[in-house]
């Protein structure tokens, strides 16, 4: 297991978490969208969405090992999402981990400290992404039996809720 620690984001922070946003879901979505996807969704992309992010005083938590961001977590009051009216309070808006990482313990400190166990919330994740639905269930996240299609992927999400 390497040594890692969580900290609040700041906004230095926006370059290490689009680098662990990006390169996962590039890792996790690469075969299921279409390559013109990439395209538009870029490093550089990412890098300036979370430059606009933090700046506006917005915060993550963020997983280092030394002084490399490796994970981040983010939850914010739930609202409506792709038509579908909030079923929790809070939701768990992300959660990444650096494929390197997966493993070792990083995804779930990052989740129960930002959502201690117990905690009611719901979280949105693709129907096709078996690592991170078996992940949230072992948290305590179960479907509600809402979905929704993501209009920028075509993909289907469900709604996970504790």
């Amino acid at each position: 297991m390497s040594d890692f620690h969580v900290r609040a984001s700041t906004p230095d922070d926006a370059v290490g978490i689009a680098a662990v946003h990006w390169t996962t879901r590039r890792a996790m979505f690469e075969d299921l969208l279409p390559p013109e996807h990439w395209n538009t969704e870029t490093l550089g992309t990412r890098t300036e969405g979370w430059m606009r992010i933090l700046a506006a005083g917005n915060k993550a938590l963020v997983a280092e090992v030394g002084d490399k961001i490796v994970g981040f977590a983010m939850k914010n009051p739930s609202g409506p999402h792709l038509g579908q009216p909030p079923a929790k309070p809070i939701e768990l808006h992300e959660l990444y981990v650096d494929p390197a990482f997966h493993g070792t313990n990083v995804g779930h400190a990052l989740l129960e400290n930002i959502l201690p166990p117990g905690t009611s919330a719901q979280v949105w994740t693709f129907a096709s992404n078996p690592r991170a639905r078996k992940f949230l269930q072992r948290a305590g996240f179960l479907p509600d039996g809402v979905t929704a299609t993501d209009p920028d992927t075509d993909l289907l999400e469900v709604r996970l809720v504790r």
